[in-house]
């Protein structure tokens, strides 16, 4: 087992950063939480009062070193999400996942950094040829984003090549909710819907099939691995592959969750339009194989899909938007 005193989470203001740095501080590892100043913004309230706040963008490399500085390990979740975002602005996602996590690394090894935690992603292996997926199974990226967390992935195998003092892990996120999420996730985006007494939306036939892992078990995997000595050099999946369902299904749970079924239902909307996907892009089944993760971290998810839908509904901390000009919560109209 490793020992981290100081750890450096970049990302660390987003629904997955925020459990992690909460997570770490509670284990008394003192924590520096790395994030763009108006992603700080919208949650400053539910950081820890432990952890060190740091803001600016993985693009200055001046930030990154200042924020590092002392640090023993880094776990790097700073990335540009959505499908439709890094498609429309493809030069972008690249300079903020591919250059980014140069930057991040370079400082690392520059700072004596003994471990970096790689957030990638399971949109690297696109439509895969079977299910579960395990590491094992071959890569299809479809889109820039799933094609940026590839290369982040060959960065830190690279620089770890490079310098044999560096170690790192790679875990792939499979579909992640939880609080402080955008509604731009369909988990939040169900949730929103019925909290506001409207009908969730499912595009397409509404047949994909996906896992959902609650972001607080992601983030024990996350520092679990961080200081498993067994998970250096290794790719991990992460997520909950027990019970994949449909998007007809989940739309059902959070409508029961929620107290509204016989008074809503969901509406079918065919195309894509106005969404983050497209059909093009639209994977139809997709869902995890942890058993290395349990093999190696011990690590298996604890929260079920009932439960962690009802503490998002709960907490009331949706965003709507990217936007984060717009008031980030949703607030007391919400029953």
């Amino acid at each position: 087992m490793k020992e981290f005193k100081s750890v450096l989470v970049t990302g660390g203001a987003g629904c997955i950063g925020l459990e992690v740095c909460n997570q770490l501080s509670k284990r008394g590892v003192e924590v520096r939480l790395f994030d763009l100043p108006e992603q700080i913004i919208r949650v400053k309230e539910v950081i820890a009062p432990e952890v060190q706040v740091h803001s600016g963008s993985i693009l200055d490399s001046s930030s990154v070193r200042d924020a590092m500085r002392g640090s023993d390990a880094v776990i790097h979740l700073a990335a540009m999400l959505g499908v439709r975002r890094t498609e429309l602005n493809r030069l972008r996602c690249l300079e903020s996942n591919v250059e980014g996590t140069k930057r991040v690394l370079e400082c690392a090894i520059a700072g004596d950094v003994e471990k970096v935690v790689f957030a990638s992603s399971s949109e690297v292996y696109g439509e895969p040829l079977h299910n579960p997926v395990d590491e094992q199974s071959p890569v299809f990226a479809r889109t820039v984003y799933a094609v940026s967390k590839l290369m982040g992935e060959e960065l830190c195998a690279a620089y770890a090549q490079h310098y044999p003092q560096f170690s790192y892990t790679v875990l792939r996120f499979f579909n992640t909710y939880g609080l402080n999420q955008t509604a731009q996730f369909v988990v939040p985006r169900f949730v929103s819907d019925v909290l506001n007494h409207r009908s969730p939306v499912i595009y397409g036939d509404g047949n994909q099939k996906r896992s959902y892992c609650f972001a607080g078990d992601v983030a024990r995997a996350t520092i679990d691995s961080l200081f498993c000595e067994g998970a250096d050099g290794q790719t991990l999946n992460i997520g909950d592959g027990s019970s994949p369902i449909t998007l007809h299904e989940l739309a059902d749970i959070v409508i029961k969750i929620g107290g509204k079924a016989g008074s809503i239902s969901p509406v079918h909307q065919p195309d894509f339009d106005l969404t983050d996907r497209s059909a093009q892009r639209e994977v139809s089944q997709r869902f995890c194989n942890t058993d290395k993760a349990l093999t190696t971290l011990g690590w298996r998810p604890q929260v079920s899909l009932e439960q962690g839908l009802k503490r998002v509904m709960e907490s009331r901390t949706i965003f709507e938007r990217w936007d984060t000009t717009e008031l980030p919560y949703l607030q007391d109209e919400l029953v």
